[in-house]
């Protein structure tokens, strides 16, 4: 199997339909993301609430039905259908390729680490580098497998929620073990209070380095995600895998007839279950679970993946229709150029939050925050589209490729000057 040799897939339009859908997943994870940028992790953890008006509820309820946990999970399923095209060219065996994808990995992780170093707790690069590795091991896999890890992957959060639940509750039945985990549970509260209003204070006008201690302290909260929430990140990479093989996205007029099973199967699923994550995440609160807190992580689990379907079958469509025609090249650009973009909207949006930069942290709310995404992606669109005109790659995608290969790889287009 080592020395297997595939035939090179290389058509623009497979190219084209790829970046497009990842220059449209760059600005859901944007808008998702802004909240995040402005306010303390325990806000969006805890339950507790910045901004209460009925405007705000409005925005975040629009927020989490159309937007949460929906994008993170295509640009999973683009991933995953990367990592198929990237280990079938023609040049390479698989082993090969696999080789060199898991060294891409390795510097991706490397990415990431610098990425919650020096800017930002919301990486999301050390998970899909980290849970990549676990993608690799599927290869040669036959579907049926695929498929079956990939049903064991998103149910994996469920039931690990359910696990810690169901414990909660049988010892909360348990006086004297009730009385410590209330106990607990206050100290946590209190703890987060505390957390909240320290984080408040120093990403608005703190210096860099207490700036770092919170961001530190942030992420590392943030790790129980991997459990709780972004197991299913392997499904969604191993989904991406199985339509790239049954060729979805090598003939996109073709494929979008393919794809339109997902959308009549997911639109009901993804409808109920993403307004049951809506309600019960109104009464959740990750730091004290319970049945709100399961039913909300079963919500989001299968709701956001099956809305994310029911999307790539929407864009897909209309990209075929031509509706994007008139922008539908500089979304593909911007998608082109997705790491760093994903990167300079972190540098962006820190810079406009964070003291060093216009020190509005903690004080932009969810329907302002809307309106800043709506003036970043743009000028995002804008500068993609003439970078690209004079190099081939991103900045980052070229030093991610030139790691990559170990070679200095061509970055300025040679009618370019």
């Amino acid at each position: 199997m080592g020395n297997t040799k595939f035939s090179p897939i290389a058509t623009q339009e497979r190219k084209d339909i790829l970046d497009f859908l990842r220059g449209i997943a760059l600005f859901g994870i944007l808008l998702v993301n802004i909240s995040y940028f402005n306010s303390p992790v325990f806000t969006q953890a805890g339950g507790y609430i910045l901004w209460d008006d009925l405007y705000n509820k409005i925005t975040k309820w629009f927020i989490w039905f159309f937007f949460e946990g929906k994008f993170y999970p295509l640009f999973a399923v683009l991933f995953g259908a990367g990592f198929y095209f990237f280990i079938n060219k023609a040049e390479q065996s698989i082993r090969t390729a696999i080789s060199r994808y898991r060294m891409r990995l390795l510097y991706l992780l490397l990415f990431g680490m610098l990425h919650v170093l020096l800017l930002w707790y919301g990486d999301i690069l050390i998970v899909y580098s980290l849970f990549g590795f676990i993608m690799t091991l599927f290869a040669g896999a036959s579907e049926r497998t695929i498929i079956i890890w990939a049903i064991v992957f998103i149910l994996l959060p469920i039931v690990i929620t359910l696990i810690m639940v169901g414990s909660i509750e049988l010892m909360m039945m348990i006086p004297e073990a009730a009385e410590e985990i209330e106990v607990a549970l206050e100290l946590q509260e209190e703890h987060s209070m505390d957390f909240i209003k320290q984080a408040l204070a120093v990403y608005s006008s703190g210096t860099f380095a207490e700036i770092f201690n919170v961001r530190i302290n942030e992420y590392l909260f943030s790790l129980n995600g991997i459990i709780f929430m972004f197991p299913n990140i392997v499904s969604l990479f191993l989904l991406g895998l199985l339509l790239a093989r049954n060729k979805i996205f090598h003939n996109i007029s073709v494929g979008v007839e393919k794809l339109k099973m997902f959308f009549y199967w997911c639109l009901p699923v993804a409808v109920v279950l993403n307004i049951s994550y809506v309600y019960f995440g109104e009464r959740a609160s990750m730091m004290a679970p319970d049945w709100n807190s399961f039913i909300m992580i079963a919500s989001f689990s299968i709701g956001g993946p099956a809305m994310m379907l029911v999307y790539i079958y929407l864009f897909s469509f209309l990209y075929v229709k031509g509706v994007f025609r008139n922008i539908g090249g500089y979304i593909s650009k911007t998608g082109r150029m997705a790491f760093t973009n994903y990167i300079a909207q972190s540098v962006i949006c820190t810079t406009i939050f964070f003291s060093y930069g216009l020190g509005l942290y903690g004080k932009v709310n969810y329907w302002q925050g809307i309106l800043i995404a709506l003036a970043i992606y743009p000028v995002q669109l804008i500068w993609s589209h003439y970078w690209l005109e004079h190099f081939r790659f991103g900045p980052v995608e070229w030093l991610w490729r030139t790691l990559t290969y170990m070679k200095l790889q061509p970055m300025r287009k040679e009618n370019s000057g």
